[in-house]
């Protein structure tokens, strides 16, 4: 077996237990009912709390940590801004309304992680890149717990 085999079957493992995560949230969030005189604020901290005990891995992938696209500013890109779909690939980003150029992709970082040390990527030297060491940590443990089951 070839290490790209490997690496395919490791991620493919990986994938699964989310999935299956995932669906034993939903599974048991579609059958949970609100207790007598409770809120429905009440029932989501109870919900979030069940969730948080159960399945940790969901609330930090799906919500502390997510995964962020960095593109390149439009003025550094070096694209022709004579060419078809120019204006269509490059537009303002929401924060600093800068143009940025979707036509190429830096990379992906953790849009919670702070890298005090600015040791990050190059075109990100504040931030982790993906996967932040949370997520690595949380997938070496998937992975040594799949390797022990």
């Amino acid at each position: 077996m070839s290490l790209h085999d490997d690496l395919n079957r490791l991620g493919y493992e990986m994938l699964d237990r989310r999935v299956r995560a995932a669906e034993g949230f939903t599974r048991n969030a579609l059958a949970m009912t609100p207790f007598t005189n409770e809120t429905a604020t009440e029932f989501a901290h109870r919900m979030r709390f069940w969730a948080e005990r159960n399945h940790p891995e969901l609330i930090i992938r799906l919500e502390d940590h997510q995964r962020q696209e960095i593109l390149p500013l439009a003025e550094n890109c070096g694209c022709d801004p004579n060419s078809d779909g120019y204006e269509d690939d490059h537009c303002e980003s929401g924060d600093d309304l800068e143009d940025l150029c979707s036509r190429q992709h830096l990379g992906f970082v953790c849009a919670s992680c702070v890298n005090e040390d600015g040791n990050g990527p190059s075109w990100r030297p504040d931030r982790y890149e993906w996967p932040c060491p949370a997520v690595a940590r949380l997938d070496g443990i998937q992975r040594m717990g799949a390797a022990r089951g």
